[in-house]
């Protein structure tokens, strides 16, 4: 055992106490109140909607600007600003690839086309990295040229750091392609394109900040005594100046106190606090459970967008939040959790799931700066920079994290990450952005001084990679840092997280090393086989086998009591199922996710799933055979929210979905259905009633089936997607889908017509339609007023033309149409 960190090493806070994290580089949520992703740059539509335009116009002359820049002095909002157009499904749909890169004080033009090339996802590309400048230029030009692209050039600082040809050749791209600078030097415009005219940001003005503050604060919502509202609003101003950024963390830290708390603490601050003040004062006032969270994010590469997801997962594995299969009195749910650092406006959603609940999620840079910096002071984490040769931390440090390098940060020491105070650079999104590296190499150099290489394996509870090799170069990471034990050793790892390493090695026994292990993450691995030792991890939580090659799991797993969360890639069980198994009254009553599970013919697992009452969510797919006693065995899930069923037969194909009647089934809000529907699934009540979500593809419909689907009350987002329905006319009746706000219509390829009746579909904001080549009209969308977008992707030009005089008011992207003959 390694020796005993003092209080002054560890901190005053328990955070520190026994926690080691490492990481190498590279249910339902409800929705926070207004936490959209416009409302921090509420006050500025115009701008947005200008750049919008000036990204998208399409001039005969030739005199759309190629490179597009926006201006202002630090913290004005300009990364928000840009980050914003560059989020909007508009834009995403109107260009072929895109890349946000980071420039910063000092550019490595080398690192930058390598990272440009990495995001543009080139179909063909090999070891890029090892590329001079002058094969980068090249590969990059004509991706460039091929291609229509968005690129974001984020805090421009100096173009002559930059490399001339590297501009001149984003500028003179072709086909379309837009590259967006922000910077704070107002010189910089006029140098990469002298012929543009620059966004400048200036500060808000009161309007916009009054705007953005009462947006920004839940505490607005209630009655506050117009006087001490009136003192409020002029401290925040005063504080935060016009600064967006310190106006949303005042809000949030308003929205997250009493009133009078806030007056007290408001009063007593100084009139004038920088950026980096304001964030240190937010995250001292979080409440210490917060804290740990806020801090374990910083584990993540700076502005990675993280999968709420695989957050929940390792904030429950690292036991800073409760799990179901506790009674703690000291810790509360991920989902809380995640929903109060959201509306204190520490934590911004990325992407929603179309149940308007949050996917991704990022730290904003500046936050990241400072939690890091606390983290580090706490010895709760510590960034190790593996792509700085110099930089010697050993393992047996208490709180290692191991990141590569940002391009653009060589002007600050890489391996403490030390973060430029009050600069709004670190807002960027520098996702992918990391130069490559062995992966065995970060724990090697560790190893690098006095203490044994049991000091460090034996202390370490997490580890986590954000390093994803180049396929054909298997990582021994693993096999490395497990080295030093044998198969009766055990260590304090809780997490052991390789979501997109290449073909990580696991040595067989890894199971017997690793008895307190509660996450594996093997996701975007590509493994072929799994140690079998697996099931003797007695305290697993999470098993993470989604996108690999991994076609058996030892059947024991269903024993495993702990297991809360699997994920598969269509894994079968048949023909290893004891009998012993589905003989027992009862499995693990606690695994809460169950995705990628194969159910064949006469298959065991038909009757150990009713067994596994705990299921809340679960992704099936089944031979057609098997599918009507599947779905009947699911009915008996009470529990069950969510299910993706999915029919293929021998040969892989979609096929026929024959339901049982699952219209009892109460607890399902959620339905996504691959597969053809004989005619009763849907001439007769047999779905779900509570249905919120529903998706159909390949059902190969021949009736109308929005009678049906337009008495389900609770739904919010209905989506036909590929031959779900093989008519000519849909017809939406009257007073129907009372509650629908999204709808999809994509590849009906015989669908000519479309009418909606009066007070039919009253709350629809969000409609797509894709692929519906025969469809030349739509009677009665001019009366849904409560439409916020439409898009239309391969639809004929006639229809984009009607749409267009019916809701002139409403925004509408069209892409791809189809010319109709006259």
């Amino acid at each position: 055992m390694g020796r005993m960190l003092s209080a002054r090493e560890v901190g005053t806070s328990p955070l520190g106490a026994g926690r080691i994290i490492v990481a190498s580089s590279p249910s339902n949520l409800t929705q926070p109140r207004k936490m959209n992703n416009e409302f921090h740059i509420l006050g500025r539509e115009n701008l947005v909607n200008k750049l919008v335009e000036q990204l998208t116009i399409k001039r005969d002359d030739g005199g759309s600007p190629r490179v597009i820049s926006v201006v202002g002095e630090e913290a004005v909002g300009k990364t928000a600003l840009v980050r914003s157009v560059y989020n909007r499904p508009g834009i995403k749909n109107h260009f072929d690839c895109f890349a946000w890169v980071r420039v910063g004080h000092k550019p490595d033009p080398v690192h930058l086309m390598v990272d440009l090339l990495n995001q543009l996802r080139v179909s063909i590309l090999q070891d890029v990295d090892r590329k001079d400048e002058e094969e980068l230029s090249s590969e990059l030009q004509r991706v460039l040229m091929e291609c229509c692209c968005l690129i974001v050039l984020d805090d421009l600082c100096d173009l002559h750091l930059m490399d001339n040809n590297l501009i001149m050749l984003l500028a003179e791209s072709g086909n379309r392609s837009r590259i967006l600078v922000t910077t704070r030097n107002p010189d910089i415009p006029s140098q990469v394109d002298p012929w543009s005219t620059p966004l400048k940001l200036i500060p808000l003005n009161p309007e916009q900040r009054v705007k953005l503050l009462e947006e920004s604060s839940r505490s607005f919502d209630t009655v506050i005594r117009p006087t001490q509202l009136l003192h409020l609003k002029e401290k925040i101003f005063i504080i935060s100046g016009s600064s967006p950024a310190k106006i949303l963390l005042l809000g949030g830290l308003l929205s997250a106190t009493t009133v009078d708390g806030f007056t007290v603490l408001i009063n007593g601050l100084p009139d004038h606090l920088t950026l980096q003040e304001v964030v240190r004062l937010s995250i001292d006032e979080l409440p210490e459970h917060l804290k740990k969270c806020a801090l374990h994010m910083t584990l993540f590469p700076k502005e990675y967008e993280i999968p709420t997801r695989r957050l929940f997962r390792l904030w429950s594995a690292e036991e800073l939040v409760s799990s179901p299969l506790e009674n703690s009195v000291t810790r509360v749910d991920a989902e809380k959790c995640f929903e109060d650092l959201v509306s204190r406006n520490i934590v911004r959603v990325a992407r929603w799931n179309w149940d308007g609940t949050a996917r991704l999620c990022r730290l904003p840079g500046m936050l990241y700066d400072v939690l890091y910096q606390m983290a580090k002071c706490r010895r709760f984490l510590k960034i190790y920079d593996c792509s700085v040769q110099s930089d010697k931390t050993k393992f047996g440090a208490p709180c290692i994290a191991i990141h590569r390098r940002i391009p653009g940060e060589g002007e600050a020491e890489a391996h403490e990450n030390t973060p430029e105070a009050g600069r709004e650079s670190s807002e960027t999104n520098a996702q992918g952005a990391h130069k490559e590296i062995t992966l065995a190499e970060p724990y090697q150099r560790m190893l690098i001084g006095n203490s044994p290489p049991q000091f460090g394996i034996r202390e370490l509870h997490s580890y986590v990679s954000f390093n994803t090799m180049k396929v054909g170069r298997q990582a021994r990471e693993i096999e490395e840092l497990l080295k030093p034990l044998v198969p009766t050793d055990s260590t304090s790892l809780r997490v052991l997280d390789l979501e997109g390493v290449y073909k990580p090695l696991l040595p067989k026994e890894f199971g017997n090393m690793l008895v307190n292990l509660k996450y594996l993450g093997l996701r975007w691995t590509l493994l072929e086989s799994l140690p079998k030792s697996v099931v003797r991890l007695s305290r697993l939580e999470t098993l993470d086998l989604k996108y690999t090659n991994i076609t058996q799991v030892p059947v024991s797993i269903w024993e495993v009591d702990s297991l809360q969360h699997l994920y598969m890639n269509e894994v079968s069980f048949d023909k290893s199922v004891d009998p012993q198994l589905h003989a027992k009254e009862s499995l693990n009553c606690n695994i809460q996710t169950i995705c990628g599970l194969y159910i064949g013919v006469e298959s065991p697992m038909l009757k150990v799933l009713p067994k596994l009452t705990g299921l809340r969510k679960l992704g099936l797919t089944c031979h057609p055979s098997a599918v009507k006693e599947a779905t009947k065995q699911i009915c008996n899930l009470k529990m069950l929210e969510s299910l993706r069923l999915r029919s293929k037969n021998q040969y892989g194909q979609p096929s026929g979905l024959d339901l049982s009647d699952m219209s009892g089934f109460t607890s399902l809000s959620s339905m996504y259905l691959l597969g053809e529907l004989s005619p009763l699934s849907l001439s007769e009540p047999r779905i779900p009633r509570n249905l919120r979500l529903l998706t159909l593809s390949m059902s190969g419909l021949k009736e109308d089936p929005m009678k049906v689907l337009g008495e389900l009350k609770c739904l919010t987002t209905l989506r036909l997607l590929a031959d779900s329905y093989e008519g000519e006319t849909l017809s939406v009746l009257e007073g129907t889908f009372p509650e629908l706000r999204v709808l999809r219509l994509w590849k009906l390829e015989n669908l000519t017509k479309w009418t909606i009746q009066a007070a039919a579909m009253p709350g629809l904001k969000d409609l797509g339609i894709k692929d519906c080549m025969k469809l030349k009209t739509i009677d009665g969308l001019r009366q849904i007023k409560t439409l916020e977008g439409i898009t239309m992707v391969k639809v004929p030009d006639v229809l984009e033309q009607s749409i267009r005089e019916m809701r002139p008011n409403v925004p509408i992207l069209a892409k791809e149409l189809v010319k109709c003959p006259v």
